[in-house]
């Protein structure tokens, strides 16, 4: 028999069984993580912070509530001054009550003097909340010192600023002013001007008009019509006033006097026929 042990080639090996044939060793069975504790106490300690929370949202929606009640400070008494025919207490009373009825704590002086200048014949109003339960408004009325032919009732007050009410209550006698836009307190003091110089002779100016090359002309109280033309227009009717006397027979109503001659003036009667005459 051969001695295996000593075969050069297979010497010292080894017969190892099939892979198929070892024994495989059982898996190991997974390990459950350990569970964690429900944090009650956060819970808790959040839900009762939110419960806070609504409660003071809910507390401060009720006082809200209830300090924008009016029955809680109402107004008891409302104090005007300035009142006149053409600015009533209905009409004061009619504008401010809308506000008054929010309360002491919640009307808007603001709010009610723009109300009150919306009013015809108000410049202007001072409202002040006199504590604890008092509206105090003090009116400033407009002073009309012309109309103006801008439009229906619409007039100038003394600051040259164009004003309206309603043209059944524009004021008779007043003189009618028209010019360029803005141009009010620049007529006004031409008007002034003209009127000191016609007081010789006992006249006014009925109406004042500036157009809009910067051109003047003129109806008088006698409803004479003058045209004074852009320059030298004050020393014009310097030169008109001093010849007046002398022409008394052309000083209609319905004349018109052209004084844009720098020596002379030219006269259009009612009756259309054309005179001159010289100085």
């Amino acid at each position: 028999m051969r001695d295996l042990r000593d075969d050069p080639h297979g010497g010292g090996r080894r017969e190892t069984a099939p892979a198929a044939t070892r024994r495989q060793r059982p898996a190991a069975a997974p390990v459950a993580a350990p569970r964690k504790p429900i944090p009650w106490r956060r819970y808790g300690v959040g839900l009762g912070v939110s419960l806070g929370l609504a409660t003071l949202a809910v507390g401060a929606w009720q006082g809200w509530v209830w300090l924008r009640n009016p029955e809680l400070m109402p107004i008891q008494s409302l104090v005007v001054q300035g009142q006149s025919p053409r600015v009533p207490a209905a009409v004061i009373l009619a504008t401010v009550k809308p506000y008054a009825v929010q309360g002491f704590l919640w009307v808007n002086p603001d709010q009610v003097r723009h109300a009150l200048a919306a009013v015809p014949w108000v410049a202007d109003a001072e409202v002040r909340r006199v504590w604890p339960d008092k509206l105090q408004v003090q009116i400033r009325q407009e002073m009309p010192a012309a109309r103006w032919l801008g439009g229906d009732g619409q007039m100038l007050n003394t600051q040259g600023q164009v004003f309206q009410v309603p043209a059944t209550q524009v004021p008779s006698g007043l003189p009618n002013l028209e010019g360029p836009a803005n141009s009010g307190m620049q007529l006004l003091q031409q008007l002034a001007i003209f009127n000191r110089t016609l007081a010789p002779l006992g006249l006014k100016v009925a109406d004042l008009q500036e157009d809009q090359r910067g051109a003047w002309r003129c109806i008088l109280s006698n409803g004479v019509r003058l045209l004074l033309g852009r320059d030298d227009v004050l020393p014009a009717l310097q030169r008109w006033v001093s010849i007046a006397p002398q022409i008394k027979e052309y000083l209609v109503p319905g004349a018109t006097m052209d004084l844009r001659y720098t020596n002379g003036l030219a006269v259009a009667m009612p009756t259309a026929a054309n005179t001159s005459s010289s100085q």
